[in-house]
């Protein structure tokens, strides 16, 4: 009886994904006919909105329900009457690590011993990514990172409170990529060194995610990503083999500290869960796209990022 209940529950889910997909793929005629004289950008976020209206009636509460929601990746492709086309993917972002809680445990541990052992291991981990890209002083580069959340003018090291020279990195949560490109910009201003523009977008979120600095969040070790956030968090004499599966049970202490202090685990409807999702429009003679997180248990959508 649970079995079937659990079977149609599916089914339903897997109907509302289709009904979206077909939602995007056949864009109706009469809802491009009524925003056709609205210039691009109005164009683009009145498709938005009806976008992230239907995806808060989404009702993900098993690690089925959100593979489903993972797996939807498809190009925007242009309707027969309108030439405009909508697209639509998204990915998981717990298979990441979070940057601003990350900095906000590693700057408030000085004075706050429950914090250092964290602090530990996400400086860590902080080093081990930037050692990629050999750079002339990564310290200074942590250091200006670590500023932008400081509660004081203080400079840890020559050239790093920028928060003197630009208002907006004061005790500032850092958004997006943007914000680290303004940060490398000044690194850069500093030292010269120009390596830190090796770290662009896509090598620094292939490991890190903008989240909330208050709570640590999920490290889902069942995404295929995971992988490489691993290689930055495990230490030198450790290696993931079939012994040291970060999502099986482990009599190891310290796989067992690094799972409590990164929170690695499989999904849980009781978990914070965000998902990365990309809209793209197709408008013949330009394309715009936006992205925002979505979260899954409370179906909240945030850091809302506009490409226009």
């Amino acid at each position: 009886m649970k079995k079937g209940i659990v079977l149609l529950m599916t089914l339903g889910f897997i109907a509302v994904i289709t009904a979206l997909i077909l939602w995007f793929l056949n864009i109706t005629n009469e809802r491009f006919d009524r925003v056709a004289y609205l210039n691009q950008r109005n164009q683009f976020n009145i498709i938005y909105e009806d976008f992230s209206n239907m995806v808060k009636k989404f009702d993900i509460n098993s690690s089925d329900k959100l593979d489903i929601l993972l797996s939807i990746d498809f190009p925007a492709m242009p309707t027969q009457k309108s030439g405009l086309g909508v697209g639509f993917s998204s990915k998981s972002l717990m298979d990441k690590l979070n940057i601003n809680y990350m900095l906000d445990t590693i700057a408030k541990s000085d004075n706050n011993s429950s914090k250092k052992e964290a602090a530990i291991y996400y400086l860590r981990a902080f080093e081990k990514f930037l050692s990629k890209f050999e750079l002339s002083d990564s310290g200074l580069f942590i250091n200006m990172m670590l500023d932008t959340i400081d509660l004081d003018d203080v400079e840890r090291g020559s050239y790093s409170e920028i928060a003197n020279e630009d208002f907006d990195f004061r005790q500032g949560k850092i958004y997006d990529f943007k914000t680290v490109k303004k940060i490398e910009d000044n690194y850069y201003k500093a030292i010269k060194d120009a390596n830190i523009y090796k770290i662009n977008k896509d090598e620094f979120e292939k490991y890190f995610y903008f989240g909330d600095i208050k709570k640590y969040g999920l490290l889902d070790c069942s995404q295929e990503g995971s992988l490489d956030t691993f290689s930055l968090i495990l230490e030198d004499e450790m290696s993931l083999n079939e012994e040291m599966d970060l999502c099986k049970e482990t009599n190891s202490s310290s796989m067992k500290k690094l799972k409590k202090i990164y929170n690695i685990s499989q999904y849980s409807n009781k978990s914070k869960y965000l998902v990365r999702c990309k809209i793209d429009l197709d408008l013949q003679d330009r394309f715009l796209s936006v992205s925002f997180d979505y979260e899954v248990n409370s179906k909240r959508i945030s850091n809302i990022d506009k490409s226009f």
